[in-house]
């Protein structure tokens, strides 16, 4: 077996030339943060893999070691071959001289383990006998917002789409030639949650959802989730309704990328935290750049605008306004989780892709 890794370096020494790995694997963000899910902790990362080779190579292999004292191992899991579990990961075929953005498929922890050290392990196959083994230093830290969130609509609502391994929002595609031409450097929405409202049985409207007034959701009122002061607000975006597209064209989203968040506010609530509530009603915005909010003031009011396919609210936190800001974990406090005939009184955690919840009255 040829270990390409091995022999370039050993031509590298033979020849005195500078030697760089031919597959270069980095994560993002540069900064990783845990977050604490429902007894378990998540680390929501990317992985880049850049190809500097001359093969097409196939990722074969992921594998994270959990490092105590000295470096010593404390526990190991992997995605591989065997098994065909590396299958999670869609995009392990990558070009010469190509990147592909790999969505971090060991992602949960359980809550004892110290993960302050991790060693990611990447295995590339060529075809032949020829592999590549990438070596990763993780080191994330734990993440609480000094702002104490609650969630920003009363509820009962649904979280429709969150943040999940198969949320969407985890999965912005970065190498994407229009995130390219935006210049999109960061997923800013890695933690984000989309709430709707449903009936009893799920359903977000009633009859065919061709009017708007018939989405459980239009009109919802929209909360601030801890005080803060509003330093963008948006009223003025028409409303899309069901079965057709938003109300802009490509031309003005790469003029303005934030129309695809419609009417929307953000907050900042000091500290680097700053909560973005969109997809607003058109109009129904009551706050303006500049005003001082409380927690659960009314800000405006659930709606169908900008790049939304249904009535809800986008929310997320980051660390700084727009798009050149990374996500951040958004525990909320007070709230309540539907459980079956009961309701669960969680006084901070997180919330999950089709949880059922709403504020503590």
């Amino acid at each position: 077996m040829k270990l390409h890794n091995i022999a370039f370096a050993a031509m590298a020494l033979a020849t005195g030339m500078a030697w760089a790995d031919p597959i270069n694997v980095s994560v993002a963000p540069a900064k990783p943060l845990i977050e604490q899910g429902k007894g378990q902790q998540l680390l929501n990362i990317d992985f880049l893999v850049k190809n500097d080779s001359q093969d097409k190579v196939e990722l074969s292999e992921v594998e994270v070691s959990v490092l105590g004292d000295a470096g010593k191992l404390v526990a190991q899991y992997r995605v591989g071959a065997n098994g065909r579990s590396v299958l999670v990961v869609p995009n392990r075929f990558i070009e010469p001289g190509k990147s592909e953005l790999v969505f971090n498929p060991l992602f949960a922890f359980p809550r004892e383990l110290d993960i302050s050290r991790l060693r990611y392990t990447f295995k590339f196959d060529v075809g032949d006998d020829t592999k590549y083994t990438v070596e990763v230093p993780v080191a994330p830290i734990s993440y609480k917002p000094k702002a104490q969130l609650q969630l920003p609509v009363a509820g009962p609502v649904l979280v429709h789409d969150g943040h999940d391994f198969y949320g969407h929002h985890r999965r912005l595609p970065l190498l994407d030639p229009m995130a390219q031409a935006l210049n999109w450097k960061r997923n800013f929405m890695r933690y984000s949650y989309d709430f709707v409202a449903t009936d009893d049985q799920g359903r977000m409207f009633k009859g065919d959802g061709s009017r708007n007034e018939d989405w459980y959701g239009w009109g919802k009122p929209i909360l601030a989730p801890a005080g803060g002061k509003v330093v963008r607000a948006v009223a003025t975006i028409p409303d899309n309704s069901k079965g057709k597209g938003p109300s802009f064209g490509k031309e003005q989203f790469i003029a303005d990328p934030s129309i695809m968040w419609g009417n929307h506010v953000e907050i900042d609530h000091g500290n680097g935290e700053i909560s973005l509530l969109a997809h607003m009603k058109q109009g129904s915005v009551t706050v303006k750049v500049g005003d001082t909010v409380k927690a659960a003031q009314k800000v405006g009011e659930m709606g169908f605008s900008g790049d939304a396919f249904l009535v809800h609210l986008h929310y997320d936190l980051k660390n700084a306004p727009g798009f050149d800001a990374d996500a951040l974990p958004s525990p909320f406090n007070n709230f309540e989780r539907l459980t079956g005939k009961s309701w669960l009184k969680v006084k901070q955690g997180q919330v999950d892709s089709g949880d059922v919840v709403r504020r503590r009255p």
